[in-house]
């Protein structure tokens, strides 16, 4: 069992440090440029539309309507469109109520028939070049448009994500999530964008060609995380993703270990689900970074940092019950719990010394770049320490996740979408 575990250890460190130090080296080589926008290329508005999908929204629906009727933007070249995908709650006569006045438009779908059905009926009955999807518990800045059409530099650009920050992070939950936001959701997928590798148009708002969505024959109805299956075709299909880190958008995240739970539930569920629907990409060398280095290094460091986790678990239990079996031999005196479990047998004090080297590399770029990270989007790790130690260490539930995910995927187990989820 050491040395299975110890051939896992070498292999997650030599993947978590070339991802940490590749992420580091991206980051100094493009800081001047990170957090400048493209120039327009002409002063010409196009039309541009929001898409809000509901399901059970009736907490947060109206505050997110109101903040995309505040956006900076002509009103004859902008609509909203809301597609109630059979809500059992008060979501519909909400979203009724400002429909009536003319302010959105509305459509409703009987029974619920998921989240990618209602984002591709809003594709097919609106008209305009650009469409930004948005989640119903997300609220945007006022000029969100206008800092994110620039992007669209080219005509294979055909998505561009934005920053997406936490609503009033309360406990350690939310605030561990906050950095995990922050990080993941802005600063990693500018770092992505440079490689050409960012593989998810987040939920919580991105924007579209239209045309390309629709080129590709919308959102996959079957997937669960759309967001991130869309993406992958984009990417076969010699189309761009980018990221505008300075448009931001704030949504409301679970507050307890239960909704967390299902969240990721379906994010991961979704995503081993999409990498067996994609399993084309891996090491494609037509697809470049994304097919040759992403996909490959990405994932495949999880599912041997999930088996590391569980072969480190099995290590212990073993060696405390072989603890356990040798002091009942003597009666349980106290004074062998003194000596570690992992020092007994397997390993001796070179490879312990070894392991703490290893184990601490990866974890010292990790903070290393989260803490560079924080800043270069403007953040200070001051101003939520207790989030970002909890961070660093949420792997640890993350991996028991994936395990719990692998079963769900290979079992297919179907997972729904969720209100908030």
């Amino acid at each position: 069992m050491a040395s299975i575990h110890l051939s896992l250890l070498y292999t997650v460190w030599v993947l978590l440090t070339y991802f940490f130090m590749l992420t580091i080296v991206t980051l100094f080589r493009n800081r001047s440029d990170f957090h400048k926008s493209p120039e327009k290329k002409h002063n010409l508005l196009p039309r541009v539309a929001i898409l809000i999908p509901a399901y059970n929204e009736e907490r947060c629906i109206e505050d997110t309507i109101k903040s995309c009727l505040e956006i900076e933007y002509p009103r004859n070249k902008f609509e909203i469109l809301v597609v109630n995908d059979g809500s059992k709650d008060n979501t519909g006569e909400i979203c009724k109520k400002y429909a009536a006045s003319g302010k959105i438009k509305y459509l409703e779908n009987q029974p619920n028939q998921g989240k990618s059905t209602a984002l591709n009926r809003g594709f097919e009955n609106l008209d305009a070049e650009y469409v930004a999807t948005i989640d119903a518990d997300t609220i945007v800045e006022k000029d969100i448009i206008h800092k994110v059409l620039p992007y669209f530099t080219s005509d294979d650009i055909a998505a561009v994500t934005v920053a997406i920050k936490v609503r009033d992070a309360k406990n350690l939950l939310q605030k561990v999530v906050e950095i995990e936001y922050e990080l993941g959701n802005g600063f990693y997928n500018k770092i992505l964008t440079y490689l050409n590798c960012l593989f998810v148009t987040p939920g919580q708002f991105s924007i579209y060609r239209r045309e390309k969505v629709l080129e590709l024959g919308g959102f996959d109805k079957d997937n669960i995380v759309e967001d991130t299956e869309i993406a992958y075709r984009m990417h076969k299909n010699s189309m761009k993703i980018a990221c505008c880190p300075n448009a931001k958008v704030y949504t409301i995240v679970p507050n307890n270990i239960k909704d967390l739970y299902y969240q990721r539930k379906r994010w991961y569920t979704g995503t081993i689900q999409t990498i067996l629907q994609h399993k084309d990409v891996i090491f494609n060398r037509r697809l470049g970074a994304f097919g040759m280095y992403f996909v490959p290094f990405n994932y495949g460091g999880t599912i041997f940092a999930t088996f590391l986790s569980i072969s480190l678990l099995l290590m212990i239990f073993s060696n405390l019950m072989h603890s356990v079996s040798n002091m009942s031999l003597i009666n349980f005196d106290l004074i062998p719990l003194i000596k570690p479990a992992l020092t007994q047998d397997s390993l001796d004090p070179l490879n312990l010394s070894m392991y703490y080297l290893l184990g601490l590399t990866p974890l010292f770029l990790h903070a290393t770049a989260s803490y560079l990270g924080l800043k270069t989007m403007g953040n200070s790790v001051r101003r939520n320490i207790s989030g970002f130690v909890g961070f660093m260490f949420f792997f640890i539930p993350y991996q028991i996740m994936w395990v719990l995910c692998m079963y769900f995927a290979a079992a297919k187990r179907r997972v729904k979408w969720r209100a908030g989820m």
